[in-house]
């Protein structure tokens, strides 16, 4: 009986053993992107090989579709609850080409006289992608997990007849990334940032990726990335913008299996677009926009007494640099001995907020120093935060509100280091010194 006793309480100990395995290997996170001053917050589920994300709307968008990652089954499964429709995505195909591995000699197909087989044609090009990656070494514990700070440079060039985009690309990711127990869902090269198809992607219309990676690092599992992404190349670049991660909340609990699985009685969706609930672009923008604003803004209607107070209008430039943020930069270095600022879109504003003087501010030029050597090149590709030179040539102009005649006119020419913004900020500090000067 005694014996009996043993087993009994062997296979409980294991079973228990097991179940509690099987638990911490289930996950819930909260992370929260931001982009163009709007934040977003995701909650996501992780069991085994699968993983569920299910993202609340931007400002001018519906619910986003919720995601669930079937690494098994090597497919996406995208849901609208709403409709009660969902689209199955299969993994892009992609081929990878380490480019720091040997070449393995190729063998020699046996002649045969069978007839080729006939293969029909398919729409679609290449999406060539240029992959640098490098682990910085850094360490540290977030969540429990030991996690890797890794940069990322990600080159990518559609070929003319590609059907899920059109520009070039470049995207420099700065992550701490961690390995999740079981979850080991290949990490996929292909694009991973949003991009809206054209009239030519259909289910006949199929890109070929071919990715070229390089670096010892690794990823993982993004637990706090930010990433710059370029759209367009060069003199060609139409735009540029931020989007940043971070994990606010990572705990251990027990989910249902279906959570991962496609929701009985919904449809299969003849697209994807049929699962996107309309949206105002426009509106999004603006409201963006506004908030962006709205949280750096003093009260503008009040005037502090005693003091002298300058209306900033947004600098104007070729499009290089993020201007509302360099306006509201300059409206806030300004602020100080006796000096008040506030950002202004026109003189009926000046005048509603009882400002002195306003101020004008012109980026003549903004061009890049020469680069020295071809190391600092290898190391601006690998490293996101690298630091350029640019010549930068500024002029600002302050008017008197009360009888319109200029108080100061200068320019300045000279060259700063940092990012392209960082250097159009410290422009902007030698600047607003002149400037403070001047009403002294």
């Amino acid at each position: 009986m005694k014996k009996y006793l043993f087993f009994f309480t062997a296979i409980v100990t294991v079973a228990l053993s097991i179940d509690s395995s099987a638990q911490a290997q289930q996950y819930k996170l909260k992370q929260s992107t931001s982009m163009m001053g709007m934040k977003t917050e995701s909650t996501i589920y992780v069991k085994g090989m699968r993983k569920r994300t299910e993202t609340a709307g931007m400002m001018g968008m519906g619910t986003a579709p919720i995601t669930i990652e079937q690494c098994d089954l090597q497919r996406n499964i995208k849901i609208n609850d709403k409709k009660k429709l969902y689209y199955i995505e299969p993994f892009a195909k992609e081929e990878i080409i380490d480019e720091e591995a040997k070449p393995v000699a190729a063998k020699a197909k046996p002649a045969t006289n069978q007839p080729k087989e006939k293969v029909t044609p398919q729409t679609g090009g290449v999406i060539n992608m240029y992959y640098i990656i490098t682990d910085t070494g850094e360490r540290k514990k977030i969540s429990g997990f030991t996690a890797r700070h890794v940069w990322t440079t990600q080159k990518i060039k559609p070929s003319p007849d590609a059907c899920t985009m059109k520009d070039s690309m470049i995207i420099k990711t700065n992550g701490w990334y961690i390995d999740l127990p079981q979850f080991n869902c290949p990490v996929r090269y292909t694009i991973s940032t949003p991009t809206r198809p054209t009239e030519k992607t259909q289910q006949e219309c199929k890109d070929q990726y071919v990715s070229r990676r390089s670096g010892k690092g690794k990823l993982g599992f993004a637990l706090t990335e930010t990433r710059t992404i370029i759209i367009g190349n060069g003199q060609a670049k139409t735009s540029e913008f931020e989007t940043s991660l971070e994990t606010v909340e990572f705990s251990t609990t027990k989910l249902d299996s279906m959570l991962f699985e496609i929701p009985l009685g919904y449809t299969l969706a003849a697209n994807e677009d049929e699962l996107q609930e309309k949206f105002n672009m426009g509106e999004m923008m603006k409201q963006a926009k506004e908030n962006n604003i709205a949280d750096k803004l003093i009260n503008k209607k009040q005037k502090p007494e005693g003091t002298i107070r300058i209306g900033v209008y947004e600098p104007k430039t070729d499009g290089q640099v993020q201007t509302l943020d360099l306006q509201q930069y300059l409206a806030g270095i300004l602020i100080g001995n006796k000096v008040d600022a506030v950002t202004i879109s026109s003189a009926d504003d000046a005048k509603k907020y009882n400002c002195d003087y306003s101020l004008t501010t012109e980026f003549v030029k903004i061009k890049q120093a020469n680069k020295v050597g071809g190391l600092l090149k290898a190391i601006k590709n690998a490293d996101p935060n690298a630091v350029s030179s640019f010549n930068i040539e500024v002029t600002f102009t302050l008017i008197k509100a009360a009888d319109g005649l200029t108080k100061f006119e200068k320019k300045l020419n000279g060259k700063y280091d940092g990012k392209i913004d960082d250097a159009a900020r410290k422009a902007l500090d030698e600047a607003s010194s002149q400037i403070i000067k001047a009403l002294q």
